[in-house]
């Protein structure tokens, strides 16, 4: 008899993001900022709906997904359930596709992901998803 093991408590408790404004295709010009709004605070999060699902996995062009500076991951995903691996987030600025960057960690939840994010080092940078 196979079992699944328990998944951990972020995947249920991560607070969800739907704000379609964040998705990479988004390209009206904005200047909105993850480190004053659209986080709360350090914290586990889901994308879904229109923002999509995970963060950008390429180097977003400048002033899309609703900010100036882009937030892109282009590492790794956890592979198994229930598992956890950390990356950066570099974010797309003035010619620099790593202008500035953060770490984060990814938990794959069966299906989904969850992120652990904080808010950015600089205005007006911002995660962008896909």
């Amino acid at each position: 008899l196979a079992t699944s093991s328990a998944l951990p408590p972020q995947c249920s408790t991560a607070t969800i993001i739907t704000d379609a404004t964040r998705n990479a295709a988004y390209t009206v010009a904005s200047s909105l900022c993850d480190q004053s709004s659209g986080l709360s605070g350090t914290a586990w999060y889901r994308f879904s709906g229109g923002c999509g699902t995970i963060l950008a996995n390429y180097v977003v062009p400048i002033n899309q997904c609703g900010t100036q500076a882009t937030g892109s991951y282009t590492g790794a995903y956890p592979s198994t359930a229930g598992s956890t691996s950390s990356g950066t987030v570099c974010y797309n600025w003035s010619g620099n596709s790593c202008m500035w960057s953060n770490s984060i960690s990814i938990t794959n939840c069966n299906g989904y992901y969850v992120f652990y994010l904080s808010a950015p080092p600089v205005c007006n940078l911002r995660y962008c998803t896909m």
